[in-house]
């Protein structure tokens, strides 16, 4: 079994489990292997939980340039909408994006910082991407140099729904804060 293999089963184990609810011996039993050789891949449940932070991290960094070199002709409007409805399929099929917002918000205590810095990388990668689409909206009432932040924050909030509540009310609160954030954020 590849390293990527195994990466992606402690992510499924990290996500359900916890930190300190993941064993070794189930992600290995989970990949049909012995405890042991998990060892030849991963020094520890921390080189583990490390490695597994390293891909997410990457692949989702990934996803941003290439969603916004797909749409890159979009609008500043249909680029944030269209963002939020995919980091919810994301969230609905794709472990990355669970993980990267859990871990971050509750690491273990001994990680905090890695976790932080990581999360950190994350968020100056979709600010940067950000940026260009607010600086060719010319009808803003903010200072364009805002409003990444400003997308990131409803971004955070709209994900703390589906972490924590359910889909539904994620569409529910996009419903509602959709038009408030965008209507905030144009002049009239």
């Amino acid at each position: 079994m590849s390293e990527h293999d195994l990466i992606k089963i402690a992510s499924k184990h990290f996500l359900q489990f916890g930190y300190d609810g993941t064993k070794l011996s189930h992600i290995a039993q989970a990949a049909g292997m012995k405890k042991q050789s998990l060892y030849f891949h991963f020094k520890n449940k921390d080189d583990l939980l490390l490695q597994v932070n390293k891909t997410v991290i990457e692949e989702e960094i990934d996803f941003l340039q290439f969603f916004f070199s797909k749409n890159i002709d979009l609008s500043l409007k249909d680029t944030l909408y269209l963002l939020l409805l995919d980091y919810k399929r994301r969230y609905l099929t794709n472990d990355n994006n669970g993980f990267m917002f859990l871990l971050t918000f509750i690491p273990p205590d001994s990680l905090q910082n890695y976790f932080s810095q990581n999360y950190h990388l994350f968020l100056t990668n979709l600010k940067n991407l950000l940026q260009p689409k607010f600086l060719e909206e010319k009808n803003l009432r903010i200072n364009p140099d805002d409003g990444p932040t400003s997308f990131i924050t409803l971004l955070d909030g709209l994900f703390t729904q589906l972490i924590f509540e359910t889909p539904k009310d994620f569409d529910n609160s996009l419903r509602i804060f959709w038009d408030i954030y965008w209507n905030g954020l144009i002049k009239k």
